[in-house]
């Protein structure tokens, strides 16, 4: 799975280098919160979850194709996961991921001064390390492709939109975006685990040219 993510950001890498010198492209960092949470089927059964609040951290490239319709890749630190509790478990769930969103990003207005825009397109996840803890506080690793494991590939949805003020070459910006999780992250072929969630964030942008 790890190649299918090298592939992806390579093509963007080819996309970004093909791009004629006249289109308008910024670069930006972020950061914000994730607040995630799983859904479960185990056997066809819904496993009620609570959600768990994570930090996300990365870097942005906006890229001008016209005046109002842009693109958006990332490349981003995320931490998604979950929390059960009943009265016979409680177990909390962290994965840490590095996640490619690649976004179209449309500018409902766009002005010298302020632009609020929609955003949406699919995201690439790659699981880097993750922990189950248990209410005792007991931790362990999180067996990664290994039976009764997690798979480390995820593909999901991203839907939102967000708001950017211009001062100059340097502009804040904010988003709010739900993640909608396409892929079934289970080793175990009785269950299906799916990641979702709300992210805020914040960030700085530079116009490098354009």
């Amino acid at each position: 799975m790890t190649s299918v993510v090298k592939s992806f950001i390579l093509a963007i890498g080819l996309f970004c280098f093909a791009l004629p010198t006249y289109a308008q492209v910024s670069f930006g960092l972020k950061g914000g919160v994730n607040v995630a949470e799983f859904s479960i089927k185990d056997q066809g059964t819904t496993i009620p979850q609570s959600s768990v609040n994570g930090f996300t951290l990365g870097a942005v490239v906006e890229i001008g194709i016209t005046d109002n319709i842009f693109i958006q890749p990332e490349a981003i630190f995320l931490q998604k996961g979950s929390e059960l509790n009943t009265s016979i478990i409680g177990l909390k769930t962290n994965v840490n991921y590095l996640d490619i969103p690649f976004l179209l990003k449309i500018k409902l207005i766009n002005t010298d001064l302020l632009n609020i825009n929609l955003l949406g397109g699919p995201s690439f996840g790659l699981a880097l390390n993750g922990e189950e803890t248990t209410v005792g506080g007991q931790t362990v690793a999180i067996n990664f492709g290994g039976e009764n494991g997690l798979k480390r590939f995820d593909l999901g949805v991203n839907a939102g939109g967000g708001i950017g003020i211009n001062l100059g070459s340097i502009g804040v910006f904010g988003d709010v975006r739900y993640l909608f999780g396409v892929s079934n992250i289970s080793e175990d072929a009785n269950r299906e685990i799916k990641n979702k969630g709300l992210n805020l964030s914040v960030g700085l942008m530079v116009k490098i040219f354009g």
